[in-house]
């Protein structure tokens, strides 16, 4: 299961059966994705963790073949490109749930939100 960890909060309008079905999902392996620029959000990316060289790897898989790498940080940022080519940039959405856009595809992943700060977004990369 993927658990990140963001020092962010803010606010959204997922319900909490929303929130509790995307968490269930990526325990599942299964994240909502909206791929080459799409805004309709679909349950058919994969993903994997694994250890790498600087600390774990989520890879997140599309059914087409593609496939995103990201450096998960420890330091409350939350994901970065291992790849290094797109910016990142993560979005609070609600309590337990993030946006994560590199390139033109979208990414919702479940995470620990801790802290209380005032803007909904960071940048990571």
């Amino acid at each position: 299961m993927i658990i990140l960890t963001l020092s962010a909060c803010g606010g959204g309008d997922q319900s909490d059966a929303e929130r509790k079905t995307a968490q269930d999902a990526a325990r599942n392996g299964k994240v909502e994705c909206a791929l080459s620029g799409s805004s309709r959000f679909e349950r058919i990316c994969s993903t994997e963790q694994s250890a790498g060289g600087d600390g774990q790897i989520l890879v997140i898989r599309h059914p087409d073949g593609g496939f995103r790498r990201f450096n998960i940080l420890t330091d409350g940022r939350g994901l970065v490109p291992a790849d290094g080519f797109d910016e990142t940039r993560i979005i609070v959405l609600d309590k337990g749930l993030i946006e994560v856009s590199s390139g033109d595809d979208k990414y919702r992943l479940p995470a620990q939100i801790k802290g209380n700060q005032s803007e909904s977004g960071k940048d990571a990369g």
